[in-house]
């Protein structure tokens, strides 16, 4: 047979399926490492290996001193036989043996005489009692089949056989010899299967482990192959996001997350830039924003979109969706890109409003060219020769002049601003700053509400006004505690639009109110809450009062604060937008 070299050094050995419930307990004494700390005698932790061999003959002579116990209760004549006692007497005085030999510094080979000493002591107490203690051999048979090879296993049988035949021979009969062939052969089977189980639970470990280590490597030059592609996406100037089409946010660059003002580690934080539909516009609605339109699986290119950073600064961004090939973990997913052009744009318009100009330049003195000439072909005087050239010079003059116009068309429809100020329902711009502020509000446990029933109808700038509403919300929000509540409020009040900011947070002291709006100045209240530049209240007075509106605050210290904005009534026009209920 094979020979398979014993693995002591490694983890306690494989139970195998047949073993009987003691050696399962065993394996899990093995495994839980439930054993003596140090040898006697000795302050050095025992090995794996010195482990097991002490509570495999630790496992044995705890069996024997059980069945010698009994054997004193039930049948003291078979303890006054000489060979019982000699053989009890050589288990105990073996295991005191094992626990003082430092197996760690001998070859493991040497532990063999552990088990073929054990097998020789339980023939004496088997002998003269017809083999009925025969079946303790199961243990030295089982701890050789599990640790060692086919021969180490063979040659225990031999000796046990040998033994057999030694103790039969004193007293031979049919019965004694069909008695030592059961022996054997159940010994044999025993020893053999729990050989094989443990090269079949080696082998298997061994596949194991060989392909974790190949599963690892995959993993490793996987994550390289991540962090490559992440180092490389980081080094791009384009704004990259992957997502899925229920609109989760997979990963984003750098560039992404400094336009939008996003923190990489959380993508599920909402956007501090606002994207607008025009310089100067209105805020885009969530549902068309290009994030949102990616996450329903549309497809588009070069969709223009005007950021306004919380630096205060204008972004033109161009941004294309792609679709991804899909796999088995994530689906298919969308490639949103967003490339910044707005130096491309700022030099478009500037080309732009230089034609403008000279065109405007031109078309003067054309106009001028063009009446003297038509002035001097009234004249009889001119010779035909003269007059020729005069035409000559009136048609490409009125050429010149129909291009001109020309240009000066294009350039004024594609250079447009929306400096003026437009008619507007303020409950747009409420229900949009509530609803772009409800994830914060919910990230600090406040309960965010809106109010806004009527048409609120003013004459504003809308960018401006949206402005002045999301500094009050954000403020409302940032210094309102925990399980505190944030109110937003819009009616009509005679000729007057009336926007209510009310909150339940820290309050705002009677010394401080007079100051609050005064540039950079925050209180020691607000400076202990949070984060800030003075700049948001200031900013909102500055915006109401350019409308022809006011901005009042009322607050007590611990007690919350109340912001009104009055702002005038715009004209009388139909709205199409329904009204809304209270929003939470």
């Amino acid at each position: 047979m094979r020979k398979t070299l014993p693995d002591l050094t490694q983890a306690p050995p494989v139970e195998p399926m047949t073993s009987p419930q003691g050696f399962r307990k065993i394996a899990a004494t093995l495994e839980s490492g439930a054993i003596p700390t140090a040898a006697p005698g000795s302050l050095e932790r025992p090995d794996s290996r010195t482990r097991s061999i002490w509570l495999t003959q630790l496992m044995l002579t705890m069996a024997i001193v059980i069945i010698t116990v009994l054997v004193l209760i039930a049948h003291p004549e078979t303890a006054d036989q000489w060979n019982f006692g000699v053989g009890v007497l050589t288990i105990i005085v073996l295991t005191i043996v094992t626990l003082a030999v430092p197996w760690s510094r001998l070859p493991r080979n040497y532990v063999l005489a552990v088990p073929y000493i054990d097998a020789l002591a339980v023939g004496l107490i088997a002998a003269n009692t017809d083999l009925r203690f025969g079946y303790i051999w199961v243990l030295p048979v089982m701890w050789v089949a599990m640790h060692f090879g086919a021969d180490a296993l063979a040659g225990l049988l031999a000796t046990i056989c040998a033994i057999l035949i030694v103790l039969v021979g004193g007293n031979p009969s049919p019965e004694a010899g069909l008695r030592l062939v059961v022996v054997v052969l159940s010994l044999s089977f025993i020893g053999i299967t729990a050989h094989l189980a443990t090269r079949r639970a080696r082998a298997l470990r061994a596949l194991l482990r060989r392909q974790a280590v190949r599963l690892n490597r995959t993993v490793e030059r996987r994550s390289d192959q991540d962090r490559r592609t992440t180092e490389i996406l980081n080094g791009i100037d384009t704004a990259v996001a992957r997502i899925t089409l229920s609109g989760r946010v997979l990963a984003i660059n750098n560039a992404y997350a400094e336009l939008y003002s996003i923190d990489a580690a959380d993508t599920s934080a909402p956007a501090r830039s606002v994207e607008y539909d025009g310089l100067r516009g209105m805020p885009i609605p969530p549902s068309e924003r290009p994030l949102a339109r990616a996450g329903r699986g549309e497809i588009f290119t070069d969709a223009r979109v005007w950021l306004f950073t919380p630096g205060g600064e204008w972004r033109v961004l161009s941004v294309t969706s792609k679709r991804l090939a899909a796999n088995e973990s994530e689906g298919t997913t969308m490639l949103l890109l967003a490339q910044d052009v707005t130096a491309i744009t700022h030099a478009q318009r500037e080309r732009e409003r230089l034609t403008a100009i000279a065109s405007h330049e031109l078309k003067h003195p054309l106009t001028v060219l063009i009446s003297t000439a038509d002035l001097a072909l009234e004249s009889d005087e001119l010779t035909p020769r003269i007059r020729e050239r005069i035409e000559t010079m009136l048609h490409a003059s009125e050429r010149m002049l129909d291009m001109t116009t020309s240009m000066l068309r294009t350039s004024r429809t594609a250079f447009s601003a929306r400096d003026a100020q437009d008619d507007i329902d303020v409950r747009q711009l409420l229900w949009d700053s509530v609803d772009s502020f409800r994830p914060t509000a919910a990230t600090h446990d406040v309960e965010l509400r809106l109010i806004a029933d009527e048409p609120l109808l003013v004459v504003a700038d809308g960018f401006r006004l949206r402005q002045v509403i999301d500094n009050l919300v954000s403020n409302a929000i940032k210094y309102t505690p925990a399980n505190g509540g944030v109110r937003v409020e819009g009616h009509v009040d005679g000729e007057h639009v009336s926007l209510v900011f009310a909150d339940t947070g820290i309050g705002i002291s009677k010394a401080d109110i007079s100051r609050i709006t005064t540039p950079y100045f925050r209180t020691e209240e607000a400076k202990d809450t949070a984060g800030g530049t003075g700049l948001g209240l200031s900013i909102a007075k500055e915006i109401v009062t350019a409308h022809g509106g006011s901005l009042a605050i009322e607050s007590t210290l611990g007690g919350g604060t109340k912001i009104e904005v009055r702002l005038p009534r715009g004209r009388h026009t139909t709205v199409g937008a329904s009204t809304r209920e209270e929003r939470r």
